[in-house]
């Protein structure tokens, strides 16, 4: 029998035929009595506590968890959430001294960075750095780190040239879930497919992966993989997760690890639009097919014209769609594994 909140109403009413039942007679309940009173304080707090008791219960099955209470329930299981990331960089600094290891450098936004190694500077000079904070708010543009909050002695100025990368925000209740599933789920042991797929999610910044055996030969392993948001993973993050296999795999395995190749498709539709959206419909639709092509398409290993007819829809911009083509075919295109779908271009023509 599932588990039943009572609500207060129910909880005093029962407590009312429990008083009846032992003590005899009808009981008044006019607000105000003693007995009624006590009885209805009473019956509020009950509710609470049936309250708490779900809760307890949802926090006891990985399904329903959430929060610090998933994160114990997959570490039973030897799943760690992962840890927010720092971004990484390099800024160039200008002036004639030492950048000791820990200097800061900002954004004018406030985004801090400290230098993750001393290095001496004449006239111009490359720091590493990190983000203070972890998370993707360290992931800045080109450019945007021009403050040094604490002067250092001999710099001048300082700036980015390239954009900060791999900040990556705490490891979602979702994904853990996942996760999770994966491990409990399939059979992972002895360096199979499944096993090199669970090491390289546990990776921090890893979202997706896709495994390939015996694919230059026997003993050798071809390990894909994209980032937290499913986007190509940079050169530092695949060689951390090559890194990190190449402490768990088994004997004799050779590992490659690579990220996908990018490749893009044209979509093209009638559509009936949703009245009041007519300036705005298009780059509604754009921005649905792209993302149901990073966020779903890559997993499922192809591009699915009902996919995208749905995010479409979902959109809340047209009300119906005909004519609906991927690469001027009305059918799906098939992902190798090294492939990460992204939209070229749309063409949408409203029906009058």
């Amino acid at each position: 029998m599932a588990f039943e909140i009572k609500t207060q109403d129910r909880v005093l009413q029962e407590l009312k035929n429990a008083y009846e039942n032992l003590y005899g007679g009808s009981l008044s309940d006019v607000s105000g009595t003693f007995v009624g009173d006590n009885l209805a304080a009473n019956a509020v707090e009950f509710e609470k506590a049936y309250i708490e008791m779900n809760l307890m219960m949802e926090a006891a099955f990985a399904e329903t968890s959430w929060g610090e209470y998933l994160t114990m329930r997959a570490a039973e299981h030897g799943i760690d959430r992962k840890d927010a990331v720092q971004a990484q960089g390099t800024v160039t600094v200008t002036g004639n001294g030492v950048v000791p290891v820990g200097s800061l450098f900002a954004t004018e936004s406030g985004t801090t960075f400290e230098a993750v190694k001393s290095v001496p500077i004449e006239k111009s000079g490359d720091v590493p750095v990190r983000a203070v904070d972890a998370g993707t708010s360290g992931n800045v543009a080109a450019k945007t780190i021009t403050k040094i909050p604490v002067t250092i002695a001999g710099i001048s100025s300082v700036i980015n040239n390239n954009a900060t990368y791999d900040g990556y925000n705490a490891e979602s209740d979702e994904s853990l879930l996942n996760r999770l599933y994966l491990h409990v789920r399939n059979p992972i042991t002895s360096g199979n497919a499944n096993h090199y797929r669970e090491w390289a999610l546990s990776v921090g910044g890893v979202g997706t992966a896709k495994v390939v055996p015996l694919w230059n030969g026997n003993g050798t392993v071809k390990v894909i993989i994209a980032d937290s948001d499913n986007n190509q993973a940079s050169e530092a993050l695949i060689k951390k997760t090559a890194d990190y296999i190449e402490t768990v795999r088994p004997i004799g395995a050779t590992v490659t690890v690579v990220t996908p190749s990018i490749k893009e498709f044209s979509v093209s539709a009638n559509v009936v639009v949703v009245k009041g959206w007519e300036s705005m419909y298009a780059d509604k639709l754009k921005s649905a097919i792209a993302n149901y092509m990073q966020n779903e398409a890559f997993t499922d290993g192809k591009v699915s014209l009902a996919k995208i007819g749905k995010a479409m829809l979902d959109s809340g911009t047209i009300s119906d769609y005909n004519k609906l083509l991927l690469d001027g075919s009305n059918a799906n295109i098939t992902l190798t594994t090294e492939q990460l779908p992204r939209l070229k271009d749309l063409t949408v023509t409203a029906d009058a």
